[in-house]
């Protein structure tokens, strides 16, 4: 635990103590920091903190001094554009007989650059610090990486909710929806959904169908894309879920729930809990691959928050909510008084974001800390009109349960999840053949890491006929292709 005399110092934060600090894969990887307690340099009151990471606005990981001034370089580059354009812009106005006089602009903009960098404690993870609703951010940093530039633009503060503009297109969207309709596995193939910590369990408040894709080419991309988006520097399989896809026929939804994993009952050994050592589901990404309009429903809402722009004498009660619906007809085939048409009403007023093909949102389940972040708290509204189909990655805070290294209750049996089918290939550079002194490993076409000379080793969940391709950074050309086989462990070195 970190020494009292320094409880309220950055150190501090940097270093939350070893009861507040989950145990990462990279946790060997941290180097300590010696700290004088007194600064009188005799070493008796020396202890070691663990440091924080650093990652820029945008959630790109400051890692060296030549990133960070690389970072500060094209800040500054950006800068000088910025001030030419303006200088070159001209107003006109119209003088009195009628003549049109312009003027060149004068630069009097403050040219000095700024550079946000956000510390994250040493076993957390980096999460967007949205100021005001409408705020982007955009990730141009990923360029070269996404099909297409990403961006985020802020829908809410509390919860932190965000539209994700370019994450997916509508080729992924059907090739998502194609693969669970083919999905023939009993424990993947879509079915009435299920919720609980463990086990399969059916409950009448949630009577959508939903099936896993663990292992699809599409599902694999999107899932990469995903922790980058998230501000990961490296895939980490064991920090995710399964890509969920989800059915929402007529009627069928989901009444609001946190995605964060409570456990009262310890039926898991699993431990839980984020804010101390445990692992839980960090952020949630939705995938929409349907075009509902607006009085097709099946929007997903947010039962604490109200929408943003709308004056508080302008909010729209549950009780007028649900008069007003009662009155347009919309839900007539709905149970008056059940649980989906008090939701519908709730959809009609609070924070809620309609389903659009390719649309795609992020939200997190959990403070900065770790904490259950209960504003999170959402639904599926039912679908009035038609069919919706969705899908969500969750996004954990370290490995998840079932996977090893993942944190357990003190005196629990380790369990292990089973993924048919799942196997390990490891890709080390051996550093002695000069073809491969620059090179990047590809899933398919997807970059998935450096592989060059003084890497570090790649370990990855795949599964048999899987394509990995090692490519020359320099003009992408692949140099060698690998097929996985059947193997459970699979080893590869260039």
């Amino acid at each position: 635990s970190i020494h009292p005399a320094i409880d309220s110092s950055f150190l501090n934060y940097c270093d939350m103590g070893t009861e507040h600090t989950p145990i990462l894969p990279d946790h060997d990887y941290l180097h300590e920091i010696e700290v004088d307690l007194f600064e009188n340099n005799d070493g008796d009151d020396i202890i070691d903190v663990l440091p924080c990471h650093f990652h820029t606005r945008e959630g790109m990981r400051i890692t060296s001094h030549d990133m960070l001034v690389d970072v500060v370089m094209k800040l500054k580059e950006a800068k000088v554009k910025e001030s030419q354009e303006r200088q070159t812009e001209e107003e006109c106005s119209m003088t009195e007989d009628g003549s049109t006089v312009c003027t060149t602009n004068q630069d009097t903009h403050d040219d000095n650059i700024e550079l946000h960098l956000y510390a994250v404690p040493a076993g957390r993870q980096f999460m967007f610090a949205p100021s005001y609703v409408g705020e982007i951010f955009d990730l141009a940093y990923l360029d070269g990486e996404v099909p297409k530039p990403i961006s985020l633009k802020v829908m809410s503060l509390s919860p932190k909710v965000f539209d994700v503009f370019n994450f997916f297109d509508k080729e992924e969207s059907k090739d998502i929806v194609d693969k669970a309709l083919n999905e023939k596995k009993e424990s993947h193939r879509i079915k009435r959904s299920s919720t609980g910590a463990s086990g399969y369990n059916v409950i009448d408040t949630r009577t959508s169908e939903n099936g896993f894709d663990t292992h699809g080419k599409t599902a694999q991309k999107i899932k990469k894309r995903c922790l980058r988006v998230l501000g990961f520097d490296e895939y980490e399989e064991s920090f995710t879920d399964g890509l969920q896809v989800l059915r929402y026929n007529k009627t069928t939804a989901y009444i609001p729930h946190m995605d964060w994993i409570d456990d009262p009952s310890k039926s898991s050994p699993h431990d839980y809990e984020s804010a101390k050592l445990g692992t839980n589901r960090l952020a949630t990404i939705l995938l929409y691959m349907s075009d509902l309009k607006k009085e097709d429903g099946g929007e997903t809402v947010f039962k604490h928050t109200w929408p943003a722009g709308v004056a508080e004498e302008d909010r729209v009660s549950r009780h007028d909510a649900l008069m007003q619906l009662r009155e347009s007809g919309d839900a007539d085939f709905l149970k008056r008084d059940s649980w989906e048409e008090t939701m519908v009403a709730d959809c009609r007023s609070r924070l809620s974001v309609q389903p659009h093909s390719a649309r795609a949102v992020l939200f997190y389940s959990q403070h900065p800390n770790g904490e259950e972040d209960t504003s999170s708290l959402h639904g599926g509204c039912p679908v009035l009109h038609g069919e919706k189909w969705a899908a969500n990655l969750w996004v954990w805070n370290g490995v998840r349960s079932g996977y090893p290294g993942a944190p357990m209750r003190p005196g629990s049996v380790v369990e292990q999840e089973s993924n048919p089918g799942q196997l390990t290939a490891t890709f080390r550079n051996t550093g002695r053949d000069p073809k491969f002194e620059k090179v990047d490993l590809y899933f398919e076409d997807t970059l998935w890491g450096d592989l060059s000379f003084g890497s570090q080793l790649h370990s990855v969940n795949t599964y048999e006929g899987h394509v990995w391709n090692i490519k020359r950074r320099s003009d992408k050309v692949i140099l060698r292709t690998i097929l996985i086989g059947t193997d459970d462990e699979q080893n590869y070195t260039v």
